[in-house]
């Protein structure tokens, strides 16, 4: 509600050598507000810009140049930018905060990332509709960093391939679009680690690496050298351009032969194990100004517990900026919310689960942003079927979301378009 109107009061004139002094103050006091509103306005703007990845990209010393000293690096992370004659003297994290863009993406492999043509068809499309942010394979579900980082671990082990061949020019490509890039980082599943360090990986009762049912090993949520592994990777790509950090299977593992896992080091439960890692991350990322956001099954949101292995929705909610459960309605079983087919119900079922969302993450402090199923599994999902997944997410009160295609062949017909 704006105001009321102003209304000059009618005082009696006064002579003219008092009203000098009025007239000097009021001058002044004209000048105080331009000078904040333009100081705001500019702070704004940039802080804006920063949050969503438009018109402004964070400029990291690259890796080629010299290397300052560890607390001048600090001071610069503080210092470094400036706006328009402001003193640059907030650090990233407020800057992050000055502006949230909600977000509404697309999942992309590393391989078709790296891939020119192909990438220029997905970005058109973002170009075309309501999308404005893709989510990029920074290291996916076999272990592989998709291009070379640079930090101690990923190098010694060599845990990178070189997917991504230009990732700079990738990074200035989506900024030229204005698309918002998310890295996605999948924790705990990673036999590529796993098998290089048989310490740092869930071991079976036998003394060797477990294996799932798809001969796939895992890395110990308990090992905190894991944790500052996955943590470092997420510091290499936000210093990269990265807006937000989203973890993927940050879990214990499952399918497989859970009963003879072995977790050296364990000292707690499961869901305790995952929020402490979430929080050690939260710490270490908050200054570089992005923000991190957990994949979680969908079964997160009607299930109380943690299902053995340590999703617990409230404590990962609260040790996150964001949150996305992936309520896929193939992957519901026959009398989920009572449906006998939730897989041919997409509405039905992001209804009931979104509502669920909102009254487990209330006080949480999360933002809910839950990824749609794009892919056929079994039933083909076209146009109709996404289209009602978003409007089901909308109907809520949400304005986000991420559509998941692992062939990346999305429904354009289900987005809105633009211009």
């Amino acid at each position: 509600m704006s105001p009321p109107p102003y209304k000059q009061s009618r005082a009696p004139r006064r002579p003219a050598r008092d009203r000098r002094p009025a007239a000097v103050l009021s001058v002044v006091l004209v000048g105080g507000v331009l000078v904040f509103v333009i100081g705001f306005l500019a702070f704004w703007v940039l802080g804006s810009n920063l949050a969503s990845g438009r018109g402004f990209a964070l400029q990291w010393p690259s890796a080629e140049s010299s290397a300052p000293a560890a607390e001048e690096q600090q001071r610069m992370r503080a210092t470094e930018f400036g706006f328009l004659g402001v003193p640059s003297t907030l650090d990233l994290r407020t800057f992050r905060d000055l502006s949230y863009t909600p977000v509404k993406g697309l999942y992309v492999t590393s391989w078709i990332a790296g891939i020119n043509p192909t990438m220029d068809a997905l970005i058109s499309l973002v170009d075309r509709t309501e999308l404005n942010a893709m989510v990029i394979d920074v290291k996916d579900a076999t272990g592989a960093i998709a291009y070379e980082p640079d930090f101690p671990l990923a190098l010694e082990e060599h845990l990178w391939e070189g997917r991504i061949r230009d990732l700079q020019g990738m990074m200035e490509l989506l900024h030229e679009h204005q698309i918002i890039p998310i890295a996605r980082i999948v924790c705990f599943q990673d036999p590529l680690l796993a098998n290089a360090r048989p310490d740092l990986a869930v071991g079976d009762v036998d003394g060797g690496v477990w294996k799932d049912n798809q001969g796939q090993a895992y890395t110990n949520p308990y090992k905190r050298e894991v944790w500052k592994y996955l943590v470092d990777l997420a510091e290499d790509a936000a210093k990269r351009g990265f807006r937000e950090i989203q973890f993927d299977y940050v879990r214990f593992p499952t399918d497989g032969p859970i009963d003879e896992a072995v977790f050296p080091g364990a000292n707690g439960p499961h869901e305790d194990a995952i929020a402490d890692f979430l929080c050690y991350a939260r710490e270490r990322l908050e200054p570089l100004g992005v923000w991190l956001s957990a994949d979680v099954f969908g079964h997160a949101l009607d299930h109380k517990g943690d299902a053995n292995i340590g999703q617990q929705l409230e404590k990962v909610a609260k040790n996150v900026d964001i949150i996305c459960p992936m309520i896929y309605p193939s992957h519901y079983e026959s009398g989920s919310y009572g449906i006998s087919n939730p897989d041919r119900n997409p509405f039905d079922i992001v209804t009931f689960a979104t509502k669920d969302a909102t009254r487990r993450l209330e006080g949480t402090g999360a933002v809910y942003r839950p990824w749609l199923q794009d892919f056929a599994m079994p039933s083909a999902y076209g146009v109709t079927e996404v289209k009602a997944q978003i409007k089901a997410v909308e109907e809520q009160g949400y304005s986000e979301w991420l559509l998941w295609d692992p062939r990346l062949e999305y429904q354009e017909g289900a987005l809105r378009p633009v211009g």
